[in-house]
């Protein structure tokens, strides 16, 4: 693991996670074990790519150290694996990719903001690319899945990674241990995730016309 980056416990969560959803996600639109491969490491790595980008820090960090895009395929394996001997009980539900996306938003949105504290950031900026490392693998899995990306419709999405950011940049200006801060940021936005999910909560959608 490249020197500087969040702990490694935390970004193997968020990978496997993004990943089994970026695989499930596949194996629902009917793909072929190379679509699984292809959703599964662009959704583990997309946030992390723009992340990096943004600042201009070159090369990213599954460049430079390459092992979240092998997690993310032996994960990819797994899901096809499953998918090929468990056909009836395949990963592709949608309730499998919802939990695994959480996990995911949660894990990277703290990684992402704790880096990008650690580069010397504001807290606004520290907030963003939280969200953006959070939010930008699953918007590029929507994206190549044809699906309309979860973060403009159905339950709230970006405001649970902008609130588990934002938890992390207060307790980290408020002195809070790393480790704890960390973990209570996951919390948050991994618990309102959850239970956006649970109570369909949404915001307000603006009135189109009929």
């Amino acid at each position: 693991m490249a020197a500087g980056t969040p702990d490694l416990v935390l970004e193997s969560v968020g990978t496997v996670a993004f990943a089994v959803s970026g695989g499930a996600v596949a194996v629902r639109a009917g793909m072929d074990w190379l679509g699984v491969a292809v959703l599964a490491v662009v959704t583990a790595v997309g946030g992390g790519t723009v992340r990096d980008l943004l600042p201009g820090r070159l090369p990213v960090g599954w460049i430079q150290d390459p092992w979240p895009v092998w997690l993310a395929l032996a994960t990819a394996a797994v899901v096809v694996a499953e998918a090929y001997w468990h056909p009836r009980t395949a990963p592709d539900s949608r309730r499998i990719v919802l939990w695994a996306d959480a996990a995911g938003l949660a894990g990277f949105t703290v990684a992402g903001t704790q880096l990008a504290l650690a580069a010397g950031t504001g807290a606004l900026v520290a907030v963003l690319l939280g969200v953006v490392t959070g939010t930008g693998g699953g918007v590029a899995r929507d994206v190549l899945a044809r699906q309309r990306p979860l973060i403009l419709i159905g339950q709230i999405y970006a405001l649970t990674a902008a609130a588990g950011a934002a938890t992390l940049v207060l307790l980290t200006f408020a002195d809070v241990p790393l480790a704890v801060a960390r973990w209570i940021a996951i919390a948050v936005a991994l618990g309102l995730r959850l239970l956006a999910i649970r109570f369909s909560w949404s915001l307000p959608r603006i009135p189109g016309r009929v």
